[in-house]
């Protein structure tokens, strides 16, 4: 998916994490009219499509806002998507706690992990058991590696399987809040 700046990335990154979000497009469409008697073309960043009505995403940072040529264009392309019944999003930026955590359990993005391994996992979590105690009850079963049970960890938590506090700081000691069935 394509970005032009970091803060680009890191809305890529919330939207990719959000499971309501089953669909990106970048750049996905121009808009041109009239804005205070001149033409004017604008390009959103992002269309988000999912569960809930499109969203039609501008990433811009918050120091910019306040421009007014940048607040025309933003207030503009507000009214026109809402004439679509669409939603309208400005995003510039996130909890940093929250980016930094996310990621790293973007590694959990690929597919590609070890069955017996998230197997041994499915069956070791509970709710209110830490990261490390759930690896030690999977490492004792002998039904994968460290390396490969870590892997699998890393996927349950990116699909939001295991749901942990992303707003403090990622550790093995961080607790299973939550555990939804596979999808």
């Amino acid at each position: 998916m394509g970005y032009e700046s970091l803060l680009e990335r890191d809305r890529l990154l919330v939207a990719d994490f959000d499971p309501a979000v089953k669909g990106i497009a970048s750049q996905p469409f121009g808009i041109t009219g009239l804005v205070s008697g001149s033409e004017r073309r604008h390009v959103p960043d992002y269309l988000l499509v999912g569960t809930d009505d499109p969203t039609v995403v501008d990433v811009k940072p918050a120091r910019l806002l306040d421009r007014p040529e940048v607040s025309e264009i933003m207030e503009w392309t507000a009214t026109v998507i809402a004439q679509r019944g669409w939603r309208y999003e400005i995003w510039s930026g996130e909890d940093p706690r929250l980016l930094e955590n996310l990621r790293f359990l973007a590694q959990g993005r690929r597919s590609q992990v070890d069955e017996e391994a998230l197997c041994a996992l499915r069956e070791s979590g509970l709710v209110g058991l830490s990261l490390k105690a759930t690896l030690a009850r999977a490492m004792r079963q002998g039904a994968a590696s460290p390396g490969l049970l870590r892997a699998a960890l890393l996927r349950l938590l990116w699909l939001q399987e295991w749901v942990i506090d992303l707003s403090v700081p990622l550790t093995h000691e961080a607790i299973i809040s939550q555990i939804e069935e596979p999808a």
